[in-house]
Order: structure tokens, then sequence, then C-alpha cells
């Protein structure tokens, strides 16, 4: 048998079930990064999945081993998923295997060199099976015993995990793509020895012990002969030399999991084809995924790039995907695109979603049809195997003694009266998954909220919300007397039930103490959710509850505004942030297209716009493209309703409902007359204000009219603060006199705005002190408890500063003023208390603040002043001619400069042709030449990516297979080698 070594890297490069990686049997050993315990934030080690329960042990300072942990902080997360970190001041990792002396071997690891030494060779591994045959993978070479040639794997492309300057790649693009999928294999001569080869081989992490256990003697002059640095999640060995396809498989496996782009298509574990680089080319760039494969041992239902570009390198410790490093919490702000599955929404087995991006910039171009468009440039293709098809006649929730109404993929649950034992329940949850997210209201009663048995009225398994803002856990139907999470009214909270796992988030924010273990619980005990009242103190009143685990509810996305240029989407992260998709691949957009996603409330902590619901590929195409885009003005929808008819005459009981799909309150409108019978033209009919999404306009005549929606141009202020009052946002300005004012969006923000003295920061000295629905007093620093009025929503409260006197107004009508001889130069200043504040339409002297000093989390966003004018048919039901409706309108919001060039040219690759035979009807030859002889296998997809065919092509430089397709269409047929991927496609009749 030839001898020979070689080495693919596809991590950039080239491109329950068994526990298998990516469905391929036989691993000799197969370690994963895996906590030691149940504690996430706990230790880690190296865990042996092959079955052998190998360990990778660590040789001290005094010759003692033990297996190698480390702790959490030590531990880097690359798509959510984490890997040890290999440092030269371990000595002598190592790790024996039990069954071969790999004589014939496959190894495939995941590998990040450390930044700061990407310049300088190391070893990464060794290993020592027969005498005299063990090998070293450093950086940079694939080195033998003596007589056999090192193979210098990244001479041709600098593709290797050594940088070096005359690289193919920048040193910037190295750091991007510094995590990589690295494939060696080795096939040796028969051994001819008497009593034939050991039956076992070690493997060594870094350099080979010093102790004289590596039997092969390879002079330290051909590698770097020092440790490696770095970070290394997986490593597989395979004791034979795995086929194209099969090593395909396995780096597939590996690619979805870490976020890592091949320079190749990706399999499943069965081969199917699930993302075909040679068919979407252009959107190469940044290849992510999520889905399910259990024969393949994968379950990614989140992911991101590991590929982030400059300066946030995914390699780095602190750019990993958790926030704070914590792996129970949410995705952190170093990745631009996060996105994955609804939380408690079951992917199923195979079942993969796809995408990469055109590599364009992430500047933004202007609509050539409305200029206040801001389109990203970059565009992301989308290809999935699993369309989405929410069941909008699923009832989400049964109630007893509780109000439910939908609104679109949310719900609000609330009481009449204050009543304990009134309950919730949802239908039986889909494949085991569950999830609820909701804001805690500020006021409430004692309630569960978590999941229990079908037919049943109570929370086994959940957590108790006591009307304190105390939370315990409940487990098996008992309350815990230990509390878990203090001080929650007003925040965020997330509950997921996953595997064997419920998982408890505050503002994000979760911990091994706030998750439930299930080991001792059945199936039965959680197949439906649950929501009960434990306590009548209060009414509850629970609003944008999201459930998910009960149908379909698609797609999240999250995309980081403070990663955009110059932060440009950070100051529309609100409400004027949009996901334009195109359902024909075309890069061409539409925001009336009901495919666009508006952004849901952002995560001011973590710097994320956020995008609920997507519902990729709802047309079932298999693909979409998308991208973001920013809104600088006021878009909104006016729908007339005829007036109706009595005794053949017009009532004037028409109406117009306008609806806002982007802007930013207070709203002012003016209807006025275009052609109305009995009306002057330009006559007005009626204006107003209004801040919420929807506003009617009633008692109207049938008619032509002009209607104008104007956005005001004061600031927006979201903030989320505390008990402490110790967030706040103030003016960087001075004055001696002056007005502030701002309109009451809800009533349930906590805050107090007013005058400070200009050189602290300490206390609010005069202005309003506003508590849920009542806003009192704040004299000399003080709250008065009697001196309040009681606000609703649309109201508008201002401060005035005039000779010493400072006056208080409410819909600018006085409610109280005083005089203050001592008061001087003041700053206005806005501190936040306990829950979510909102605050808009603010002023000081007429105009928005244009600069404050801010503590905590705080937006602010200064919509500019914008009106849109459009005319509005209303119609009547005595004259059925009449038009009823609105003039058109453009909606085209345009296309980048660059369109992706998608197509797929079948006849280019010269060096891999596919001819049908003509002797025998339906049979084909395919030819594959190569410069270096390699293994290949042939592989034949029909459209949907389904493998057809798999044969390994015979022959040396010239490879060759026959294969017959089962009907006629369209097929894909590729040849996989450590060569490269080769495709044609073909037509069969």
């Amino acid at each position: 048998m030839r001898k020979f070594t070689s080495l693919l890297l596809l991590g950039f490069a080239l491109g329950s079930f068994a526990q298998t990686p990516g469905g391929v049997s036989g691993s000799e050993l197969w370690f994963k990064t895996a906590p030691l315990n149940s504690d996430l934030q706990g230790y880690y080690c190296w865990q042996d999945f092959s079955g052998d329960s190998i360990r990778l042990m660590l040789l001290d300072s005094r010759g003692v081993k033990s297996e190698l942990t480390l702790p959490n902080s030590s531990v880097h997360y690359f798509n959510f998923n984490p890997s040890l970190w290999l440092a030269d001041g371990f000595r002598s990792l190592s790790a024996k295997l039990k069954h071969g002396n790999l004589s014939q071997a496959t190894v495939i690891g995941v590998f990040a060199p450390e930044l700061a030494t990407i310049g300088k060779d190391m070893v990464v591994y060794a290993l020592d099976g027969r005498k005299g045959d063990g090998a070293i993978l450093s950086k940079d070479k694939a080195v033998r015993g003596r007589g056999v040639e090192p193979l210098d794997y990244g001479s041709a492309s600098g593709e290797d995990l050594l940088y070096q300057s005359s690289d193919s790649l920048s040193e910037n693009g190295f750091k991007e793509s510094a995590l990589r999928v690295v494939s060696y294999f080795k096939v040796s001569n028969p051994s001819t020895t008497l009593w034939g080869d050991n039956s076992n081989t070690t493997l060594f992490i870094g350099t080979p012990s010093t102790s004289g256990s590596f039997g092969t003697d390879i002079p330290t002059s051909l590698f770097g002969n020092a440790s490696i640095r770095g970070y290394a999640p997986e490593l597989i060995v395979f004791s034979r030399m795995l086929t194209p396809d099969e090593r395909r498989k396995v780096e597939s496996y590996l690619a979805v999991k870490y976020g890592i782009t091949l320079k190749g298509s990706y399999l499943d574990s069965d081969g199917n084809l699930t993302w075909d680089m040679a068919e979407n080319q252009a959107y190469h760039h940044r290849v992510t995924a999520v889905g399910t494969d259990m024969a393949g041992s994968l379950s990614q239902p989140l992911s991101a790039t590991s590929y982030e570009e400059s300066p946030v390198y995914s390699a780095l410790k602190e750019n990993g995907t958790y926030h704070d490093a914590n792996p129970y919490n949410l995705s952190s702000a170093s990745r631009l695109l996060v996105m994955g599955r609804e939380n408690g929404n079951p992917m199923p087995d195979r079942g993969f979603t796809f995408w990469g991006d055109d590599d364009v910039a992430l500047a933004t171009y202007t609509s050539p049809t409305d200029s206040l468009w801001h389109v990203m440039k970059r565009t992301w293709m989308v290809k999935t195997n699993v369309p989405s098809k929410p069941d909008s006649t699923v009832a989400r929730w049964t109630a007893q003694g509780l109000e439910v109404s939908r609104n679109g993929f949310t719900d609000n649950i609330i009481q009449e009266k204050a009543v304990s034992g009134a309950y919730a329940t949802t239908p039986a949850l889909v494949g085991g998954g569950g999830a609820f997210e909701f804001t805690c209201p500020t006021s409430h009663p004692t309630f569960d909220v978590g999941f229990g048995s079908i037919g049943g009225s109570t929370c086994k398994y959940g957590f108790r919300f006591t009307n304190a803002g105390v939370v315990y856990p409940i487990i098996n139907g008992a309350v815990s007397n230990s509390y878990i999470a203090t001080d929650v009214d007003g925040t965020d909270i997330s509950i997921r039930k996953e595997g064997k796992n419920i998982y408890l988030r505050v503002d994000g924010t979760g911990s091994a103490t706030r998750t439930i273990s299930l080991s001792d619980a059945t199936d039965t005990d959680t197949n439906v959710g649950i929501i009960r009242t434990e306590g009548a103190e209060s009414a509850l009143n629970m609003a944008g509850l999201r459930t998910g685990g009960i149908d379909d509810v698609g797609y999240m996305a999250e995309l980081s505004y403070d990663l955009t240029p110059d932060r440009e989407f950070s100051d529309y992260c609100r409400k004027r942030t949009v996901m334009l998709i195109d359902p024909s691949g075309e890069g061409d957009f539409d925001i009336n297209s009901n495919s666009n996603i508006r952004c849901s409330k952002p995560d001011m902590t973590r710097g994320k716009t956020i995008f609920r619901n997507i519902l990729w590929d709802a047309d079932g195409s298999g693909s979409d493209v998308f991208t973001f885009a920013y809104y600088d003005g006021i878009s909104y929808d006016a729908t007339p309703t005829p007036s109706s008819c009595e005794n053949g005459v017009p009532r004037n009981d028409g109406y117009i409902d306008i609806g806002i799909n982007i802007g930013t309150p207070v709203y002012s409108y003016v209807l006025s007359v275009d052609t109305v019978a009995g009306k002057v033209k330009g006559e007005t009919i009626a204006r107003g204000t209004f801040f919420g999404d929807t506003h009617r306009i009633t008692n109207l005549a049938p008619g032509a009219y002009a209607l104008s929606v104007s956005q005001g141009g004061g600031n927006e202020i979201y903030a989320t603060g505390n008990a402490l009052y110790t967030s706040y946002s103030h003016d960087t300005r001075t004055y001696l006199s002056g007005d502030i004012s701002w309109t009451v969006n809800d009533t349930k923000s906590n805050y107090r705005v007013g005058l400070e003295p200009s050189l602290t920061d300490e206390i609010t000295q005069y202005g309003f002190d506003v508590r849920g629905d009542k806003a009192h007093i704040i004299t000399g620093g003080y709250t008065s408890l009697t001196k309040y009025v009681t606000i609703k929503p649309g109201d508008v409260l201002s401060v005035t500063v005039r000779n010493m006197q400072v006056t208080y107004k409410l819909n600018g009508q006085t409610m109280h003023h005083e005089y203050v001889w001592s008061l001087r130069a003041w700053r206005f200043c806005i501190k936040y208390g306990k829950g979510e504040t909102h605050i808009t339409d603010l002023t000081v002297n007429g105009t928005p603040v244009t600069s404050f000093t801010t503590r905590g989390n705080v937006q602010i966003e200064t919509p500019k002043k914008c009106t849109t004018t459009m005319t509005v048919y209303v119609g009547s039901e005595c004259d059925a001619s009449m038009p009823n409706g609105t003039q058109a309108r453009e909606s085209h919001v345009g296309s980048s400069d660059r369109q992706a060039d998608n197509s797929f040219i079948s006849g280019e690759d010269e060096d891999f042709t596919v001819n049908g035979n003509g002797s025998t009807t339906g049979i084909y030859e395919a030819k594959l030449t190569q410069d270096k002889p390699s293994a290949a296998t042939l592989m034949v997809f029909d459209v949907s990516g389904k493998l057809v065919v798999s044969r390994q092509m015979t022959g040396e430089s010239v490879k060759q297979a026959d294969f017959k397709v089962p009907a006629s269409g369209v097929y894909v047929v590729k040849a996989i080698s450590e060569n490269g991927e080769h495709t044609r496609k073909i037509s069969v009749k």
C-alpha cells in the first residue's frame, strides 16, 4: 500500500439516536467541551462521547496526573457552545485511546489559535501509536517520522492555523476567520513485525511529553516546538480513513454547531444537501444555520457567525456569544446578527435554516423613491427546508376567571376583579418544549407561571411571583422556601422548558439557581402551560404575553445596532428599524409587503434591535433575501369606511382609521375638504392629536378629503430604572428660566422630572414625581403626598420657571405655583424609578434636548418633524360608484447598487464532466480530473437537496463513476474530494 499523509483544513478552507458526529459512526475518541455537572457556570472538561470514557489528563509539575478541568471563567463560547482554553502552561496534556494504533486515522478538530500568537508556529496535537509512526500537527505543518516529507498544508493558500504575511488573507481576514475545522488523515504501510502492531495510541495536546513516551523521532527543527495557545471546543478521532462524503458530514456538523463557514457545501447526517455553495455562491459569506439532526447529534436552535468582522473578533474571550459570558443569559452584543427559532418552537428532525450574506458593506443607501428610507447595502440569503406555517385558528389559552384577548402573536390576560384561583392553560405543548415571555406588571397579585398536566388547574413545575416582587420555584406542586429572584416587578421575564430543565431569566439574566431540573418529573407533569392567580391583592393584568410550544410561531432575529457603522441604526432601534424580506430572492423590497417585519422592543442593555415571529419561506419557494432599513419619517395607512344610507340619503357617519406603520408620537392630524358636497375646498373638518398606533376620525360625509398626519419633534425616551432612582438623564445646558413639557404615554412609568442645581445630580428640587397614574409635585427636593393630580395617557405635564416662580401645569392649566427666591441657574433632569419609563414629546423651551448626559439603560430618540399627506375617499352605501379608498402611493423602497449574481452555471467546471451514456438510457457517467490523486465521492441530489445517489469514484488522477437517477427532473451532481468540490447541474427528461 502506498504511504501518504494529507490534511484538509475546512474551517475557513476547503470547502435520542446513537451518538455520532454528523451521522458518521465508529469514532475512537470524541472530545466535546462539556460541564462537569448541571451548573453551566461551574467547571468544564473535554468529555468523551465515543463510549470509551477517555479523559484528557494533565501532568502537573510534581508528576501527578489529573483530568484537565477549567472554570467557566476560562471557557469561551463559540456560537453558544463552550470551548476549552489550551495554553502552554499545561504540561503534557494526553489521552490514551483504548483500541487500535491509528495506522489509519482521520482526526477532525475545531481550533481557534490565540490572536496574539497567530504568527508563531506551535504544536496543535500529536498522535503516537505504532513505534516510529507517530505524527505531529502544528499550526503550519503535518510532520511524520523520518523519510516522510512534512506537509506544509498552508503553503499555497495561507489557509492553515499560522498567519504569515505571504498568506492570501490579510491579517484582519485571518483574525476574523481564526476558528477553523482541521481534518487530518493518514495511511501507513501494514506492519511486518513478527509481533504485529501495538493496540493502543496516545493523543498529546500540544508538544508531546518529554518523558520519552512519544515513540517517534521527529526533529524539532521541522516545526515550531511549542504548545498551542488557543481554544479547542471539539476533537474527533477515527481509526480509519473516512470517505470524502463522511468527512464533509462531520465538518458540516461542526460548522453549523460553531458558526464556521466552510469552503464547500453542507450535508446532513443522511448526506442530503442543506446548503449548496455552488448555487448560493454570491451569498457564501459568514454562512450560519440553525437546525436539528438527531442522528448527527446536532441541536442548534440559535446561531451567529463566528467569522465576525474586525474589530469584534470572535476568537477573543471578551467576544463570546453569551452576554457577560454567562451561558444562562441571552446573546452578547458582539454579534451583528443572531437568529433562531422562537423559544419553545420545535424544529423537525433534519430541519435546517441556513443564511449567508453577499459580503457588501454594512453602510446604508437612500431609497430612490423615498429619501427617508435608509437601506443597508448588505443582503442575506435564507435557505430552509422548514417553511413557516402558523395557524391563527389555534386557541392558545383556555381560561377560568381570566379574560384572554389575542393580538397577533401575543396575548393579553387580565382579571376584571381580583380573585385567587383564576387560571388559564394552553393546549398540549408540541415536541416537549414550551416558553413564556412577558413583562412582570408593576402591580399584581401573587401568581404562578409554569407547566402542569392536561385537565389540571395548578402549576406543578414553574415559578411563583409574589405581590412583593419575589420569585420562588415550584417543584412537583410544592413552593420552595428559598427565593431565587427579588424586585422583579417591571422586569422582562422569560421562562423556557427545554429537555429536562426549566430556565428562568429576569431581564435576560439566568443562573443555576434559577433553573429547575425535571429529572424526577414525568412528561404528563409538564405537557401544558399554566398561569394561575394565588392571591387577591389586586387584579392580574398581563399584557403582551408571548407563548411558545403550541404551534409554529416562526423565528426571531437580533441586530446589534451598536455594530452598525457609526452606530447608524442606534437612534432608530425602537420603532423605526425594519427587516425587509424579499420572497423572490431578487433583493427588491417593498415596505407594504406582509413579509416585512417591524422591530419589537429593543434590549438597551445589550444594544439589540429585536425582530419577532419571522416567517421564513412563507411561500414555500425554499429561499428569501433580506436586509435591514430604518425610516426617518412617518409612514401610515388610512382605511376609510363608507357612510351609511338612510332613505336614499347618505348619512354623515363615515370614518377613517389611521394606522401608524412607522413613526414617533405625539401624532397630529388635519383632515380638510378636497371635494365634498356642501363643503368648501380646504375647509378643516377635523384636527387633533393622538399617540397610539391607531386613531379613528368619525362623522364624515362621503367625498374626497386631504389627510395630513405629522409626528412631533420632541425627545422620545425609554429607560429602565430602580427603586433608588440611580439611573438618570440630564441636559448638559443650564438655564435661568424656561419651560419643560412632555406628554404622558402610559400610567405604568415611575420617574422624576424637573429642575436640579446645575453643578450636582443629587436631587430633583422642583418638578413632578410621576408614580403610575399619579403626578406628585416636588418642591424643595421633597415629593408631596397630598399635592398631586391623576393623569391619563395623552395628558401634557409642564414645569415653567419665570421670575423666581415655578409653575406646574396639566394640559396647559395651572395646578400649582410657588415663589423660590433662592433658585438661580438650573438644569433639566429625569431620574428613572422602578420598571420601564416611557416619556414622549419632551421639549425644553419648545425644542427637544440635543445633548444628554446619561447613566443606566436609557434610549433617547429625537425624531425629525415630518408630515405626510394623502387623499382619502370616503364612499357611500347609497352610491356604489363612489370611490372608497386612498390615492395610490409608491411603496417600493429600492434595491442596492449591487445586485447579487445568484445564477447557477452548470458548465464552467472543466475538471468535472457529466455525460449521458449513449448505450443505456438514463445512465450517466461522471468524470473528475485531478492534479493530485485523492479519494472522491460522487453525490447526486434532487432540487430539494435530497440525496438520491452516493458512491465512491474509482481511478487515480481521473476519477469515474456511473449513476442513474430515479425519475425525470433537475439534479445537482457533485464530486467531493480533498482537493475541492465540483458541481454540475443536469436536466433529465
